[in-house]
């Protein structure tokens, strides 16, 4: 068995189907269309177009939002990059495609990364496109705080994945013990989460603008908005194998350099950001576009989105409970903030 197959089946022992899971139904994108705007800023370094790259993001969630708007607008063609971005549903399903040389850059949670590098995979993180959770916890009707789930079922999508750090880290904040006080339920995917809120089968369980939308129509109640707490989370993370950052530094620099940009036009583009996330979503609701961008730009993203040590703090908590290679890795080797930095330096970002 090579070296690479061995990683890969650890890593699928590992997580199984361990992420937050992609709502059904979502837009993939395939090739980057023309350029349609001006060059980014006069401190982007210009770059021969165009150098092929496959990509792929794990959720329909407006955590990829950005990379989203950079494909629809030609951001990466400007930066020299002819993009085929993929959507793979499932972070696990994601860094499996990227340690079997079928993508070469993929866009899921810092927590399968962590759980494919305890298994033998070298993978590095470049940057964080959700650098603090993302989510808000709903719960039913008649269930008005944290501590009124003792004793009831709590969604995630899989163990291990995002939403399941999310919602244990949720729940000690409040002083519950994830394993005790509630009943932890995986339903598979982001969109089957909300559909068992919806169909109370399950009484609370982390989401997000826009999709929560149902929720918020069928008078669900917010406990806590976890990213307006700005807890620290390597909830998406811009992810490839280090062989492939060693030896395309600067493919990597024009994709992190593409995001960065993509960012600070869609702060001034509100419109525009909104037409590309009611695409890949496929809603036409103006209010609930209007709601997650507000959601995203203010509470979540922010203008240089670097990777962090103690954004995995809560996933080496959780995970390496039971699995003590997780507890091994060295996160200060698996995140590489040179690029954030470079693109902060020159000022792309606003």
């Amino acid at each position: 068995m090579t070296k690479t197959l061995a990683v890969l089946v650890a890593v699928l022992a590992i997580l199984a189907t361990a992420c937050s899971g992609g709502a059904g139904g979502g837009t993939a994108a395939t090739s980057a269309p023309a350029a349609t705007q001006a060059a980014a800023s006069p401190t982007a370094t210009p770059r021969p177009c165009c150098t092929k790259v496959t990509a792929a993001y794990s959720n329909i969630s407006a955590d990829d939002w950005l990379s989203w708007y950079a494909f629809e607008k030609g951001i990466f063609k400007e930066n020299g990059l002819d993009v085929d971005l993929q959507s793979i549903n499932g972070g696990a399903q994601t860094g499996a495609a990227l340690l079997a040389n079928q993508i070469q850059i993929g866009q899921f949670g810092g927590a399968e990364a962590l759980s494919a590098n305890a298994g033998g995979g070298d993978l590095v993180l470049v940057a964080n496109l959700a650098p603090v959770y993302p989510y808000k916890l709903y719960a039913a009707k008649g269930i008005t705080s944290i501590a009124g789930l003792k004793g009831k079922k709590v969604g995630v999508s899989n163990a291990g994945g995002s939403s399941d750090i999310a919602t244990r880290a949720a729940l000690k904040s409040a002083g519950l013990d994830p394993d005790k006080d509630v009943t932890i339920v995986a339903v598979g995917s982001h969109a089957n989460r909300t559909a068992a809120l919806l169909a109370g089968s399950i009484d609370a369980g982390v989401d997000d603008p826009p999709e929560d939308l149902e929720l918020v129509k069928a008078g669900l109640n917010v406990l806590v908005d976890l990213a307006g707490q700005k807890l620290p989370a390597a909830n998406t993370g811009v992810i490839m194998q280090r062989t492939f950052l060693t030896a395309n530094k600067d493919t990597v620099q024009a994709y992190v350099d593409s995001l960065t940009i993509a960012r600070a036009r869609m702060k001034n583009d509100k419109a525009g950001a909104t037409a590309v996330l009611g695409k890949y979503f496929k809603l036409d609701d103006a209010p609930a576009l209007n709601g997650a961008y507000d959601f995203f730009m203010n509470e979540v993203t922010t203008a240089y989105l670097f990777p962090e040590v103690v954004q995995f703090n809560d996933a080496v908590s959780i995970l390496g409970a039971g699995n003590p290679n997780i507890v091994k890795v060295d996160i200060t080797k698996m995140i590489d903030r040179t690029f954030i930095q470079s693109a902060q330096d020159r000022k792309l970002g606003g």
